[in-house]
């Protein structure tokens, strides 16, 4: 399956429809993207159905452990994204690593840094915050000893699943090639839109914390422009959802999860301390990613072939398009 342009020579109607001077249109490119990830997620759901519906083993009326089977689902959703974009790096002449996550040495690193400077840190801050408002309080110690670091490993391998696969879906591969087509920042803003929307059937959620979530996706797109790859975003996006499921014991998006390290006591209006949905419901949060989002952009300078823009196919004097540093 090629996507080059059609021959030289007058273009038809129809090559109109679906060719730019580049090759298949972004629009076109999507859906077979979309598609190909929906025939994996139909073959899997499929013959998992019937696996379990055939000589399953009994099993406990309780299941597997909670972070086994979110981490284990979450694991096979990035796996099924990451397998519909080699796919498409094949059709489309491209490396994989093109679409966010480059497997080089700067990528543990740039992970790590994420994690602790760019997604633990700032939920500390934002707590401590709203401690000193009288919001927040951090409450006793709930699990010790072995048991907190089963739940810290758990839990840590949960996120890092969630983090992986949410940010390939929503700027791997589909930011990459909408950006082709209305340039970077107006295609993150449309994905940051329906990342926001994919998480209002979240229990709990309100009008804060959706604007929170979107707020969120406009920092992770920041970190890509600037870094050229998703593992900072990755980093961050573990680091903060480990750092409220586990650290601090706090609602996420309306679920808290058992195996928290602390009890915290939550109190005050619902807009400055988010109420049930955690610190993603308050206005602090959604104040300090827009500042952290400025504070990145301002203060995180770019090598001129990391920065990233797809606004046309060929690169510009000081950016580079494929995202390969």
């Amino acid at each position: 399956m090629e996507l080059e342009a059609p021959p030289p020579g007058p273009p038809s109607k129809l090559d109109l429809v679906f060719y730019n001077d580049r090759g298949l249109r972004p629009g076109w490119r999507i859906l077979i993207f979309l598609a190909i990830l929906l025939a994996l997620f139909t073959v899997v759901s499929v013959s998992v159905g019937l696996f379990l519906s055939q000589g399953r083993p009994r099993v406990e009326p309780s299941g597997p452990p909670l972070p086994l089977r979110m981490g284990l689902g979450e694991f096979v959703l990035f796996l099924l994204v990451a397998l519909a974009s080699w796919i498409m790096s094949k059709i489309e002449h491209r490396k994989a690593a093109d679409y966010g996550l480059p497997l080089h040495r700067p990528a543990i690193s740039r992970f790590v840094i994420g994690y602790l400077v760019w997604g633990f840190l700032p939920l500390v801050l934002v707590l401590l915050i709203m401690r000193g408002l009288g919001v927040f309080y951090f409450g006793t110690i709930n699990v010790r000893g072995w048991e907190a670091l089963y739940w810290a490993a758990a839990w840590g391998l949960v996120f890092l699943a969630v983090g992986l696969f949410e940010e390939y879906l929503s700027r791997g591969y589909l930011l990459y090639t909408l950006a082709d087509g209305i340039g970077f920042w107006p295609a993150a803003v449309i994905m940051a839109v329906l990342f926001a929307r994919a998480h209002m059937g979240n229990s709990g959620e309100t009008h804060i914390g959706i604007i929170g979530t979107f707020l969120f996706a406009i920092f992770t797109a920041a970190t890509l422009w600037r870094t050229g790859s998703l593992w900072l975003a990755v980093g961050a996006h573990a680091g903060w959802d480990w750092g409220q499921s586990f650290f601090f014991g706090v609602p996420d998006s309306g679920n808290q999860f058992p195996g928290h390290l602390f009890n915290p006591r939550i109190q005050g209006p619902d807009w400055l301390s988010g109420g049930s949905v955690g610190p993603e419901g308050s206005i602090v949060v959604l104040i300090f990613w827009t500042l952290l989002t400025i504070a990145f952009l301002t203060f995180y300078k770019p090598r001129p072939q990391v920065a990233f823009t797809m606004s046309s196919g060929e690169p510009h004097d000081n950016v580079a398009g494929p995202l390969t540093s």
